[in-house]
């Protein structure tokens, strides 16, 4: 009877679904969990746009949690083909419309961003960052390029569009006496996306600790930054994690390349943009895709601290 009874519930009882990767990306992309208020306004960005070291040109205020990371991290599998199919997909001549959808809030949480699952966005770089998805480095280098060809053209010839660009980052205008046309406003867009996108780039081979990288200018530039910083009076007593702890500041993150304690920078860490910078930094993603087997990719995490 008992016996009966055991597969008669199993015939009746719901089966969950697992939910798909697809989904989930769209989930946490609407609720990334966590919202940076920004007291202190960005800083206006130079209409030459530089190259950002290991960073983004603009900022945001909407950020994926610890928690969504993490979960992220936990389903890789099913995720990154996800991103690496968007951005197969992706097309800077049609690229995917803006949503309607409001921000909405709750206390200190962010319950929408806004931003859609489907365009390019500081969230999405989080994404490939925090899950090191060296796999999507062939899009990215595809997408940099159709967008550097689209700029280039608009900029030899004013009768040409503008390419599309969906901008989710914080920018303050520049003061009237320098102020950019519309048409100089969405170039401007257009080269800062460009250039966040060599970033990731760069950041993900940094992740993977590929020598060419880490010999560049770039990390030259990087490594002479948080040295100086591990040097100040909040960080300088510092040189371990058990340091960390016991001044009772678990937060602190140490960098994977040096070792040392990594601070917030007060100043945004750049260096002027230039062919050469940009192919540079393309070349080491191409030697990278070429050199190294997918078994040695470093696709998992380093836990901080």
């Amino acid at each position: 009877m008992k016996t009966t009874l055991a597969i008669l519930f199993l015939a009746v009882a719901p089966v969950l679904a697992v939910e798909t990767g697809d989904a989930l990306v769209d989930r946490i992309i609407k609720k990334p969990g966590e919202f940076d208020q920004m007291c202190d306004a960005p800083l206006p960005v130079d209409p030459k746009v530089p190259m950002p070291v290991y960073t983004l040109v603009a900022d945001r205020d909407v950020h994926l949690s610890k928690e969504n990371l993490e979960l992220l991290r936990s389903r890789r599998a099913d995720v990154v083909p996800v991103l690496k199919k968007r951005l197969e997909a992706f097309d800077f001549t049609k690229p995917p419309k803006a949503i309607s959808a409001k921000r909405v809030f709750k206390e200190d949480e962010i319950e929408v961003s806004g931003i859609n699952p489907r365009q390019l966005s500081g969230l999405l770089y989080e994404m490939i960052i925090g899950l090191n998805a060296v796999e999507v480095l062939p899009d990215l280098l595809r997408i940099e390029e159709q967008l550097r060809s689209l700029l280039e053209k608009a900029d030899e010839n004013k009768k040409v569009e503008v390419p599309k660009v969906d901008f989710d980052g914080m920018l303050t205008p520049l003061p009237p006496e320098k102020a950019l046309s519309k048409r100089d406003q969405a170039m401007n867009r257009g080269r800062i996306v460009q250039r966040e996108l060599l970033s990731v780039m760069a950041q993900l081979l940094r992740s993977q600790k590929f020598q060419p990288i880490l010999d560049s200018d770039l990390e030259k530039e990087y490594a002479k930054a948080i040295k100086a910083r591990a040097q100040e009076d909040d960080l300088k007593e510092i040189k371990t994690p058990a340091d960390a702890k016991a001044k009772g500041d678990d937060s602190v993150e140490f960098d994977p390349v040096y070792g040392i304690p990594v601070g917030f920078l007060n100043h945004p860490l750049n260096i002027p943009f230039s062919a050469d910078v940009r192919n540079a930094i393309r070349g080491y993603a191409e030697q990278f895709i070429k050199t190294v087997p997918k078994d040695q990719w470093k696709v998992s995490w380093e836990k901080k601290g």
